[in-house]
């Protein structure tokens, strides 16, 4: 390949790259990201927490089994957890799944808010000790059994180091 080609092709690599990743010639930016909507995103990673709803339905009315929706994680999150099944009243605690991305053995907490139809029944969290890459279920328990039946859904907040 010729000089002339290489920088061609360097040239347009570098067009693509930055389309894909939204930066444009006339894009200012007072930091925050390379697209509109990773800046927004990104500030509030922080405050989303994800929602498990054990009164999901599907179609003709049937109760569905809910799928597990992981948190969203925040650049820099030492690790990833949805909820496996939330309490109620046929139990007084949630089971959630979390998976380390630290590079290292790490603590992290685990924090859920247990919802009612009336707003929150509790919130709480669960502690784990996650090797590089591992994945654990861990159960967490209401701090009073009787608030199960209270309890119409989960939601997880941002894991953090414990």
């Amino acid at each position: 390949m010729t000089v002339a080609r290489r920088i061609r092709f360097g040239a347009v690599l570098v067009t693509v790259v930055l389309a894909l990743t939204g930066f444009s010639s006339g894009h200012k930016s007072s930091g925050g990201g390379g697209c509109s909507s990773s800046r927004s995103d990104r500030s509030s990673s922080s405050n989303r927490t994800t929602t498990y709803n054990r009164n999901t339905t599907r179609g003709s009315g049937s109760t569905a089994s809910p799928t597990p929706t992981p948190t969203p994680t925040a650049t820099g999150a030492p690790a990833r957890a949805e909820v496996v099944t939330c309490a109620g009243p046929a139990t007084s605690k949630a089971t959630v799944r979390v998976t380390s991305l630290a590079s290292t053995e790490s603590t992290v907490e685990v924090p859920i808010t247990f919802d009612g139809a009336s707003g929150t029944v509790e919130r709480t969290f669960g502690r784990v000790t996650l090797k590089q890459g591992e994945t654990r279920t861990i159960e967490i328990p209401l701090s009073d059994p009787t608030k199960a039946a209270a309890v119409t859904g989960c939601r997880l907040g941002t894991v953090v180091r414990g």
